[in-house]
């Protein structure tokens, strides 16, 4: 398991205040390879056979500062590499770091760390074994000095991970010329061959080098079989030894022979290694078959040499159950006597202290007593004389306070002559207002008899204008949206317009699942011609409404019209989408609304006027969900409302300039931006035959695009375990930026991701790709130097993840922020669609 990813929950030192550490909990870490003298960075923390992940917003780094007493505990007596541990004292805030600092937010002190005990942490190496030779030596050699200061002094047992096995444990003996260690088997554990799998070890990367460990309280390490390990000489010196002892059946010159035979066989370099002592002896035996294959005496003693093997195997057994007895009760002893040595020295610093402060309190206690004593006179005649001061003070108060009642009376009485004042006025007020009201109705009634006598023309003052609503139903050409897809993208090319499958989808999926999209870009890309073409083929043209968006408007009056409370009537603006409106409300009278295509707005330079200011009618119902008894409803004034089926969307463009609006966090947390590429338009190949139309209903939408609308079952989108990872990680990312993602947010990249994972097969990651550069790269808007590196590390988890999109534009976000122009420090998705 890796680092980051061993628990759910991240420890922090702010989570308990009163947390003491100890051998039985404490936090793993090594030296900051920039500050080794100074820094330390945490690995994770360990709590009776429990381990924790840092969390690394608290934690990245922790200061180590000298103890005022105890010297000698600085952190130049460990090693840059090896793995130490804060088991004593407790981590607080340092009170130096403050807000985009680059100071380590957590502080200890040095007499706090010890090394790790000898079988505590057992690390896991990257090598090879040179059985013959009894050696290994290190895939990364960086790590030579560590074995030579740590593992070579303390005799600590290590394991080497080679051909997807671990082999050991190993006790490290010394280094030779050619960069190999002598090693011999340790006893700390059964020697031979372990499965390698993930609940086997820890994987960390520090100071640039890939590690692992293994915590036998924690970890799992299965024997898969025992293994010897002697190189070449000892094996034949004990085949040796084991025919003197059978003397009987060879004499001396004939074992000589044979042992010289064996010796020069040995050296053949052609010949295998085998794990097993008895596989290795009948090898070099097979190379002198010619020899000795003809002695059947020889052959007795192979069934000798297996009996004698396990005895010794037994008696190591037994030697490494009787040598962990001893470490452990070794390991408790070493605990209890660093804690006498504590207490100890506690004891002495407290007795020292007693014997100052016996000799100072009677001095002291003297002192004060004598001046209590004078301070006691002082203050009995103070005492004397504020009783004085109090009476005299006392009397000229009654006086005062005689004369305050009798002004506050006279107060009172002037309130209630205002009171009554008052209360006249407001009566009379109000007469005169509905007297004027009354003579204003009647200049009203009147009105019509006075342009009668002027001549005016009075046919249209009492007309009411009537509208005529379309049918707009239709049976849908298509049931499938892959056959959708193909034929719109037919129509698209003859217009000039080349897009990728899955851009196409993309596009639909966007427009349909939001009530308002954004298509963003530099000026000429093509924005509003894609907007208009896409719009024809999907709907009437009578259910499409082209808006360009003026510098001031300010409200609903701009976009729709107004109620005039004198006339009672409506004034519709100029926009045309009131008269969309109300076609839409007589279709969700008459329950047409599921049989006709959607209605869609085109809000040209939509951001010229501040686009939550004039569109703040439609604001409130970007998450509304229209049900079958409860559509939709827009109050135009005077009771007058407006319902629909939800069947409407915006598509908005916009440019970034000097001459435009910023979209305000609450207009970016509600839409898709869309970046339109440059040169994707083709004016060459645009077709001059009419835009052929495809027939696709609100019903078909709600399928192909699973809206929640009318739906009778509450939908519980939840995106794919590779998602999943990927989005987390990403969160985890933005919370470093400070750039908070809300629920909807969340939701509407789950939406997303439910209906693009089965278009987008080609590639997993791609829906989610999307969702980033559409609602959450938006979101940026960030300055200085931390945010710049967070940014890269949001980029490094972008390429890992194969978030192409995503990943081109923070590199261009990052890019315009140090540019050395006015926006250098500066970085804000919105600068990549300026020319400046």
């Amino acid at each position: 398991m890796k680092r980051g990813y061993i628990s759910n929950d991240l420890f922090s030192y702010k989570e308990d205040s009163n947390l003491r550490l100890s051998n039985n909990n404490y936090v793993l870490a090594i030296k900051d390879e920039d500050f080794p003298d100074r820094n330390i960075i945490p690995l994770f923390y360990y709590d009776n056979g429990i381990v924790r992940d840092i969390d690394e917003y608290d934690m990245e780094r922790i200061v180590v500062v000298p103890h005022k007493t105890i010297n000698n505990k600085s952190l130049s007596r460990f090693n840059l590499n090896q793995l130490i541990k804060i088991s004593f004292g407790n981590i607080s805030s340092n009170e130096r770091f403050y807000e985009g600092s680059r100071l380590p937010k957590c502080i200890t002190i040095d007499s706090y760390i010890y090394p790790t005990d000898k079988n505590d942490i057992i690390e896991v190496f990257s090598g090879i074994i040179d059985e013959s030779n009894s050696r290994i030596k290190l895939s990364n050699s960086y790590l030579d000095s560590l074995i030579l200061d740590i593992y070579v002094e303390e005799n600590s047992p290590i394991f080497i991970e080679t051909n997807d096995m671990i082999i050991g444990p190993f006790k490290v003996l010394r280094k030779d010329s050619e960069g190999y260690f002598y090693v011999e088997k340790n006893l700390w554990k059964t020697f031979g061959e372990y499965k390698l799998t993930e609940d086997s070890y820890i994987e960390f990367t520090s100071n640039e080098i890939d590690r692992k460990i293994h915590i036998p309280s924690f970890n799992k390490f299965e024997l898969v079989k025992t293994l010897d390990f002697k190189d070449d000489n000892e094996v034949i010196k004990e085949f040796k030894s084991l025919l003197i002892e059978n003397s009987e059946s060879f004499n001396s010159q004939y074992i000589e022979n044979l042992l010289g035979i064996l010796n020069k066989t040995k050296q053949i370099k052609s010949i295998d290694k085998y794990i097993s002592e008895n596989k290795r002896i009948a090898e070099i035996l097979k190379n002198t078959e010619n020899v000795i294959i003809s002695n059947k005496e020889l052959a007795l003693l192979i069934p000798e040499i297996n009996n004698i093997k396990s005895e010794i195997e037994r008696l190591q057994n037994e030697e490494f159950e009787l040598k962990s007895a001893v470490d452990t009760f070794s390991t408790k002893n070493e605990d209890i006597q660093q804690n006498i040595i504590q207490k100890q020295v506690k004891l002495d610093l407290l007795k020292i202290e007693l014997e100052n402060l016996s000799k100072t309190k009677e001095e002291e206690l003297l002192k004060i007593k004598s001046g209590l004593e004078n301070e006691i006179t002082l203050l009995q005649e103070e005492k004397e004389n504020l009783e004085n001061d109090i009476k005299i003070e006392t009397e000229k108060k009654s006086k005062e306070l005689n004369l305050l009642k009798e002004n506050l009376e006279k107060l009172e009485k002037e309130k209630e002559d205002l009171d009554f004042t008052v209360t006249e006025l407001r009566q009379e007020n109000r007469k005169v207002q509905r007297d004027a009201q009354e003579e204003l109705i009647n200049v009203f009634r009147h009105k019509k008899y006075f342009d009668f006598l002027s001549g005016r023309d009075l046919s249209e003052f009492d007309k009411t204008f009537e509208y005529n609503f379309s049918d707009f139903s239709i049976l849908d050409s298509h049931t499938d949206y892959i056959e959708f897809r193909k034929d719109l993208n037919l129509i698209l090319n003859k217009n000039g317009r080349n897009f990728d499958a899955h851009f196409i989808d993309n596009l639909l999926i966007s427009i349909h699942q939001n009530t308002l999209t954004v298509l963003a870009g530099l000026p000429g890309t093509g924005k509003t011609s894609l907007a208009r073409l896409l719009t024809k083929i999907l709907a009437p043209k009578d259910r499409i409404t082209e808006v360009s968006v003026n510098r001031g408007w300010s409200s609903q009056k701009d976009l729709i019209g107004f109620q005039n409370p004198l006339t009672n009537k409506f004034h519709s603006a100029p926009t045309g989408i009131y008269e969309l409106l109300i076609q839409l409300d007589f279709e969700s009278k008459n329950n047409k609304y599921l049989d006709s295509p959607m209605a869609y707005i085109i809000l040209d330079e939509a951001n010229l006027s501040p686009i939550e200011h004039y569109w703040s009618t439609f604001y409130n119902l970007t998450d509304s969900i229209a049900k079958k008894n409860s559509l939709l409803s827009i109050p135009l004034g005077n009771n007058l409302n407006i319902e629909f089926a939800n069947n409407l969307r915006f598509i908005a463009t916009i440019n970034y300039d000097q001459t435009t609006e910023s979209l305000s966090p609450r207009v970016i947390d509600r839409a898709n931006i869309i970046q339109i590429a440059e040169n994707n338009f083709n004016i060459d190949a645009v077709s001059v035959e009419e835009i052929e139309q495809l027939n696709i209903s609100f019903q078909k939408c709600i399928d192909f695009f699973n809206l929640l609308d009318f739906q009778e079952k509450k939908q519980n989108v939840v995106l794919s375990d590779e998602l999943n990872l990927i989005f987390n990680e990403i969160k985890k990312r933005f919370k470093t930026l400070r750039v908070p993602i809300s629920p909807r947010v969340e939701i509407a990249i789950k939406k997303y991701c439910a209906v693009a994972k089965n278009l987008m097969k080609k590639e997993v990651s791609r829906p989610l790709d999307y969702c980033v550069s559409q609602r959450l790269l938006p979101m940026i808007n960030l300055q200085g130097d931390t945010a710049k590196n967070n940014l890269e590390d949001l980029l490094n988890v972008f390429e890992k993840n194969d978030l192409k999109k995503s990943s081109d534009i923070l590199k261009r976000i990052i890019e315009t922020g140090n540019e050395d122009s006015i926006y250098e420090g500066n970085y804000n998705y919105f600068l990549t669609l300026s020319h400046a």
